[in-house]
């Protein structure tokens, strides 16, 4: 009877660890050919996977909520996919960067002086204004090429390899999958798009409570301690004031959700219905400098988790300033215990 109880169990628990698997097959858009060793993963996670030489790939997905999936390969587009199940094999098809990489490839000629400063801006830009960017190193930085606009104002990065990125204040390695990068110097808009995979960097001599006090610090007034006190509803516990030009504003304010039916779960989007294009001012209260948040549509989706789809927000100010440098993966908690 144990013996038969104990399978029942053990089967029940094979089938949901099972269920949990999600499967697919990544091909190119042009040559419907398999692309082998593209990278599969949730962004900002350690979760990923990698298709084999017939572009098939395994994920368990049984710790993430609510996030796209992610697909990154070498020379091509990443591209997120929002509708997966267990239930069903996905079939992606990526496109190549073909006529990117020859505008780049004219266009990266230039003297080491205005590589310099381009790179320098790039720095600044990508990895961000705070003291977790300086002690950041990008390892493959002659990957990047550039393009200046004829004025100089306007400058684009392209990277066909994953950035790498080794954050030594917060113990992290980071790989980076490129979209798109453009500064406009005169605006002061910073347009980044990419995606991330996470590691702990275990070459670090820095022990685990130094790390975790750093981390703490980095995640404390950051954009995902924002996103994350928004969706519980806890903006004033968490110590955050986000308001008008005329007064403070509250949740209801802000959200907006709905049930999903085939998931029978819960999604939230930003949804403020005064015009467009108006700057939200957000006030961390332990001391740190003020962030706006300035928002060009409604029902922008965000999750528990702090993700957001953030091409429709342009940060000011404090939050303006955290780069890469400042990136925690989805999956950080700060941890009580630790002490400064």
């Amino acid at each position: 009877m144990k013996k038969l109880i104990f399978l029942i169990l053990f089967t029940n628990f094979y089938i949901v660890a099972y269920n949990q698997i999600i499967k697919g097959t990544i091909l190119d858009k042009e040559t419907k050919s398999p692309i082998s060793y593209a990278t599969v993963y949730f962004n900002a996670t350690s979760v990923a996977s990698y298709t084999d030489d017939k572009g098939f790939f395994k994920l368990d997905i049984r710790n993430i909520i609510s996030m796209p999936l992610t697909i990154s390969a070498l020379g091509y587009y990443s591209t997120n996919i929002s509708d997966y199940s267990p239930n069903k094999d996905i079939l992606v098809y990526l496109t190549q960067k073909v006529f990117e990489l020859k505008e780049v490839m004219v266009n990266a000629k230039g003297n080491a002086e205005i590589r310099k400063q381009n790179l320098d801006i790039f720095r600044r830009e990508f990895l961000g204004r705070t003291e977790n960017a300086k002690e950041c190193e990008i390892t493959n930085e002659d990957d990047i090429r550039f393009i200046t606009s004829m004025d100089k104002d306007t400058l684009k990065a392209f990277s066909l390899k994953p950035i790498i990125i080794i954050n030594k204040r917060l113990g992290y390695k980071i790989t980076y999958y490129l979209n798109k990068f453009e500064y406009i110097n005169s605006a002061f808009v910073n347009d980044l798009i990419g995606n991330s995979i996470f590691e702990k960097d275990t070459t670090s001599i820095l022990g685990k409570q130094k790390f975790e006090i750093r981390r703490r610090n980095a995640y404390l007034g950051s954009k995902m301690h924002f996103f994350r006190s928004l969706w519980q509803n806890d903006l004033n516990s968490a110590g955050f004031i986000v308001k008008n030009s005329k007064r403070i504003l509250t949740y209801k304010d802000l959200v907006r959700y709905q049930l999903s039916i085939d998931t029978n779960k819960t999604k939230k989007y930003i949804f403020y219905s005064e015009p467009h294009s108006v700057i939200l001012s957000i006030k961390w209260l332990p001391g740190r400098a003020e962030s706006g948040m300035e928002i060009f549509k409604n029902s922008i989706y965000f999750d528990k988790n702090g993700y957001y789809e953030g091409r429709d927000i342009i940060w000011h100010g404090e939050m303006a300033k955290q780069g890469i440098a400042n990136l925690l993966p989805f999956d950080y908690q700060p941890s009580e215990k630790v002490k400064d």
